[in-house]
Parts: structure tokens; sequence; C-alpha cells
């Protein structure tokens, strides 16, 4: 048991600091939960019901407050309460967002930022407090699984543009964090190029007032991405407090969140700073969210809602989750699995498949890679909240006064940088490698270091601190190599622009010739499919043109590439993107980063494979599984294709670097002592091999 003193002392310390080393989280529950969605309530006959929900192998269902879990607990299942105290504006909330968001794009008048509820009111805080801990105290001492304290909550509408907060109790506690990060009002003025006479004068810059300095030829953003960013302060240290208020009553339950959203500039969604505030989470799976939550939450239970209805397209994404650490899954809905019109609740015809996988990602092979530590990856990749802000102003240009219309859905499709980063998950897989992200807070940590990394990869890091530079040069002159694609750190970590890249003379580059505002290139090929430059008029320190990429080999080992693979995750799907994927392949090779076991396709390049490592007590792991585009059908608008071909069977060979006795975990079947195995590889499921 956890002294008190220090859980309070743990809780002291998270409140006191901007970042921190994760929360005191319940320990994760060591099983696969198949959570149903009770949707229109039990039916009438609830031991049928309870039976065909055990047939299907489901463990739990979710229980609104106010219901109650009892039938559920009486025929063997668990349950966790869900929605306890949402602030998303979705359903009957859904109006007073919009009357705002109507009343501000026509007026612009600040007078309509007033977030309802504003979450550093006293009033409503006091009023949140009582209404958490009343429905927990219900269910307590019943044995949630459990807390979701809020589905798809957002300080605005999922990652949609919204000014929000500017109320008088928003913008004092704005006022006294600005005062503790610049220390004075003349830093203030000088990062913001304002001349504010008193702390009590200063207001941030609204999207409107930021885009109209913009048209003046400025590249500060500052006014605006610090407002930005004391609302992801905000959000985060919301669910923090609503998270310790449950603690007050239930200290055991894990408590966490639904429905999270992609990285962005607004709504909260800087997840460096969320994942330091949960114990679990469920989000939703655009722009690698689950990849960087994973990274940053590594003991945390994650989960995934299962709204398919194809046993085949369930199962390959289902897998692929569970080899990257998945708990469990949430069915999306019980109404839609059985036919409540007939009097034995007859399963739906495509339920029989699921009950089949269900009980595969509970089986014996899946509870193995479950019980075994993920390998460690040697490639870092960066993750610069103060980066999206940023890219996020420079993709909004082209949308002039109509970026409020720059909805959650278009920036998922549309959003430059979230295409760059995915690109690069895509290629490092295609390539046989593995990789977690790193916040910033983590790299000024010494994280890079402490875990042993040999590779950091900038991908668009377009805002970086003179702190975090000199971190990133620490690790080079420490024997690590770090890859830029393009643009590092050529604004500060306010979304300031600098006159040149913090990072430009560790690249040994420069920017004289440069003129003009930032812009992000569009494409990666030119229309022959050559590597386009991604700033053609960057030179080296010696004024020499840099037609393609520049490898300098300044204070450790440094590798610029000029390049940006934003078209790498498409072109894939088209079985095109050899000449990124050959650049960068050299690039790990002449920085000696090898994949931890080799995959060959017979016929081709592995592409669409992704190979994990896991070490157990006793044995290694590795899983082989198909790498879709899971998104493709929202990217078709900007030229995906489909993913037909990742869905054929392929003969595949894993070539291990030493003879191991080796089992495939699913068939159980022994394969012998070898370092070489030939196997089908289907599109569907995960080729596991138990190595001894």
């Amino acid at each position: 048991m956890i002294p008190l003193s220090l859980i309070f002392c743990c809780l002291l310390l998270l409140l006191l600091t901007a970042c921190d080393s994760g929360p005191d989280r319940p320990s994760p529950d060591p099983g696969y939960q198949v959570i149903m969605w009770v949707l229109g309530g039990i039916p009438g006959n609830e031991d049928l019901y309870f039976q065909r929900l055990r047939d299907l192998h489901v463990t739990a269902i979710h229980v609104h407050p106010g219901e109650s879990p009892d039938s559920a607990l009486a025929h063997g299942l668990g349950f966790y309460l869900e929605n306890i105290h949402r602030i998303a504006f979705l359903h009957e909330r859904a109006p007073i967002y919009k009357a705002d968001w109507d009343a501000y794009t026509r007026t612009r008048d600040q007078r309509y930022l007033l977030r309802k509820p504003c979450l550093h009111d006293p009033e409503y805080l006091a009023r949140a407090k009582r209404d958490i801990q009343q429905k927990i105290s219900a269910y307590a001492g019943k044995g949630p699984l459990l807390y979701d304290l809020g589905d798809e909550c957002s300080i605005t509408s999922y990652a949609s543009p919204m000014d929000y907060c500017f109320s008088d109790h928003t913008l004092a506690a704005f006022r006294a964090w600005l005062g503790e990060h610049y220390g004075s009002l003349g830093a203030l003025n000088a990062e913001w190029e304002t001349d504010f006479p008193t702390w009590d004068d200063v207001l941030p810059m609204t999207t409107y007032e930021i885009k109209d300095r913009e048209r003046t030829g400025s590249e500060n953003y500052a006014p605006w991405a610090d407002h930005r960013t004391f609302m992801d302060v905000t959000f985060a240290d919301s669910w923090r407090t609503f998270r310790d208020w449950v603690r007050e009553i239930d200290s055991e339950t894990p408590v966490g969140l639904e429905g999270t959203q992609m990285p962005a500039a607004f709504g909260g969604y800087d997840l460096w700073r969320l994942s330091q505030v949960l114990d679990w989470v469920e989000p939703y799976d655009i722009g690698e969210a689950h990849g960087i939550l994973r990274s940053f939450m590594p003991d945390a239970p994650m989960f995934v809602t299962l709204f398919e209805r194809d046993a085949n397209l369930a199962s390959r994404r289902l897998w692929h989750l569970r080899l990257n650490g998945d708990r469990g899954l949430i069915i999306w809905a019980s109404s839609e699995w059985f036919d409540y019109d007939t009097p034995t609740l007859e399963p739906k015809p495509w339920v029989a498949g699921m009950a089949d996988l269900f009980a595969e990602l509970q089986g014996p092979a899946a509870r193995a890679i479950a019980a075994a530590k993920r390998d460690r990856p040697r490639i870092a990749i960066h993750y610069s909240h103060p980066s999206i802000q940023v890219a996020w102003m420079i993709d909004s240009r082209e949308d002039g006064d109509t970026w409020p219309r720059r909805f959650s859905s278009y920036e998922a499709v549309h959003s430059r940088i979230t295409r760059d980063r995915s690109s690069w998950c895509r290629v490092l897989e295609d390539l046989g490698c593995q990789y977690e992200f790193v916040s910033a807070y983590e790299i000024l940590d010494g994280t890079l270091e402490k875990r042993g990394y040999r590779a950091l990869i900038l991908p668009e890091s377009l805002a970086i601190s003179e702190a975090e530079a000199a971190a990133i040069e620490r690790f080079a002159q420490g024997g690590g190599s770090v890859v830029a694609d393009f643009l590092p750190g050529v604004f500060d970590e306010h979304g300031k622009r600098r006159r040149a890249g913090v990072l430009d003379g560790f690249f040994g580059v420069s920017r004289a010739h440069q003129e003009g505002m930032i812009p992000q290139p569009e494409r990666s090929l030119d229309g022959d499919g050559e590597l386009l430059p991604a700033e053609p008029n960057l030179r080296t320190e010696n004024g020499e043109p840099v037609s393609r990429f520049v490898r300098a080999g300044r204070a450790g080992s440094s590798v610029y590439l000029n390049l940006s693979p934003i078209d790498y995750a498409k072109l894939r799907l088209q079985g095109e993107g050899r000449a990124i994927r050959d650049e960068i392949a050299g690039v790990l090779a002449d920085i000696g980063i090898d994949p931890a076991a080799k995959v060959v396709i017979v016929g081709g390049p592995p592409i669409g494979c992704e190979v994990i490592t896991y070490t157990g007590d006793d044995a290694r792991y590795l899983a082989v599984m198909r790498r879709p585009e899971y998104q493709v059908d929202s990217l078709g608008e900007i030229g995906y294709t489909d993913n037909s071909r990742f869905e054929v069977p392929v003969d595949v060979e894993v070539q291990l670097d030493q003879p191991a006795d080796i089992r495939e975990l699913l068939s159980g079947k022994a394969l012998g002592r070898t370092d070489r195995v030939q196997a089908t590889l289907g599109p569907w499921k995960p080729v596991v091999l138990e190595l001894r």
C-alpha cells in the first residue's frame, strides 16, 4: 500500500509543474476486457441476455450514472461507469456551442468566447465536485473496472477551432500563468511584440486577430499560441482535479477518458499533458494518437471502440491494437448485435465470427504477448505540440477568414503535419523498425539517453526551444543520431519566427537565401517520381545549394534530409514510394540501425508488414502483421486509394539473428530450431512466433 503522504506529495508535484513523470496510476487489469455498450437498456429476459453476452465472450457492460450494475454483477459480468461528468458540447449541450460559434463567427465579438462551463469558475468547480463525488459514491463499493469521466470531451467541439475561453476567470488565471513563465511584463511584451502597460491589460490574440497580424508579414504567433497552450494546460489540469476528487471516494479504480481526439491546436489535445493525468484512455486513433499515447502511458490500460460489422476487418484492427498494448474493447452497441424483436434475442448473422475473434484476443497467444515486455525501439520520434500549433497556422493561411470551418473531420484529412507524422511511422514500419514518441519535456529530462535511443527523428519539428535544442545536441554529442526532415526549430516554443533555425548550426545549413513567409511542402516527389527538396533555397553554411538532402557531420551524427515524406503513407497503398523508402533506409543504415528481424515478402519488398518483438520471462516473441491505412476511407478525398494491396495472403520469410526453438502461437505448431521461418501471412491476423 502506498502511503497517503506519498500520494499527497505526488499530487502536489503534479499541480505545481507543467510536466511530470506520470500519475500514480492504479494497477492495470491484466486481462483483456470485452465490454458491451448497452444501448437502450437491458431487455426483459435478463438471464437470456447475459447468456448471449457470455456466449460472445463479453466480460463487462457499461453503466451510466443512475443505472444499476447489479444485474450484470449477478450474472458474473463486470461494469464500468461512463460519462460521469461530461463537459463535451454533444447532444443536449450541442446548441450551447453552436450559438456561441454562430455569433462569434458572425460578429468576432469576444463576449461569445466565454466557455460554458468555464473551467476556472470557482462556482462551477464546487458544483462539479459535488456532482462527481455523489455519482461515484453509489458505485465505489461495487468494484467497477473503470471510471470514465467523459466521452468525446473537448475545450471546443472535438478538435475544431474556437477561441475559447475569454472569461474573466480564465483570463485572470492565464495572466498568472504568463507571469510564472515569462517572469516580467517586459519579457512578455518583447516576445509578443506588444506594449501592454500592466498585467491586467494583457489579452491574448484571437485567431482572427493573429491572422490580421499575419497578413502584414509577421510570423509571430505567440500571443495566440500561448493562449492555446494555456487552454491545453486547463484541459489537462481539469481532468487531474476531477480524478483527484474521484480518488477521495475510490482510490482503487482507474480514472480516464473515452473518445479522445487527434493531436491538435484546438480542443485541449496536447497528448503529452493529457497522458500525465489519466489512468486509462480510449483514444480515437487519428494522427497516430494511439502510438503517441502508448509511448507516454506504457503501463496504462488502453481500449478501443469496435464499430466494425465485418469480422475480418475487426480482426485486423483489434489484433494490431492488441499487439500494440491494448487491454480491451468497447462494443458499439448491443441493440445492433442482437435481434430484440425475437424472443430468443437471436444474434445478428455476423456475430458468430466476432465471438471467435474475442476468444482469440483473450486466448493463450494474446496473453503471452501481453505478459511479455515490448522491446524498446532504438528510434524516438519527436512529439512537439508547439509545432502542431504553428503548422495549423501555416495550413490555415489558405482558408482566409473561413478558418473556423477547419472542423475535426477536415483537419484529420488535410493537416500536413499529421500526414507527415503518419508517413514517418509507415516508412519506419515498412523498413522493419519500431519507434516511440518522446515529448519536449522528456527530451529536457534526459529521456533520450536514459532509454538508450540510438536516433531521434524530428518530423516537421517547426517549434523548438533553446533548452530543447541544447538537449538534442547533447544527445548527439553522446553518440546519438538526429534526423530532421525540414524546417526544424525555425520558430521558438511560443510560436515566434526566428531569423535562423535554432539547430541550423548543428546541421550545418543556412537559410540566408530564404525570403518571405515559411511555406510547407505540398509533395514528396516531382512529376517524374524524383525526390523534391522541401526547402528549395536551403544552403550549406558555405553557401552551396542543398539540392536534395545534406548529411552534416557536426558534433555527433546529424542528418538533414531536406525532404518531406508527406506522401509516403498514400503512395505505399499504390505500390509506390520506393524513392522515399530507399532514402530513409540509407539514412538508417548509415547511422547503424537495423531491424530486430528481417521480414522478406516473396516477390517483393515487405511493404505493409509491421514487426514487433517482445521479451518474456522465459521466451522472446516476434509478431508480424499486415499494416494497412485504417483511415483510408476518409482520406480518399486527397488521393488515398484502398487497402487492397494488403488484403491478400503473402508468403514471407522471417530471418532471425540467431537460431531458436520456434513455435507458432496461434496454431500451436512447433517449427523446430532454426533462424529462418517461412510462413503465409494472411491479411487479417498476425503470425506470432515464440522463440526459445
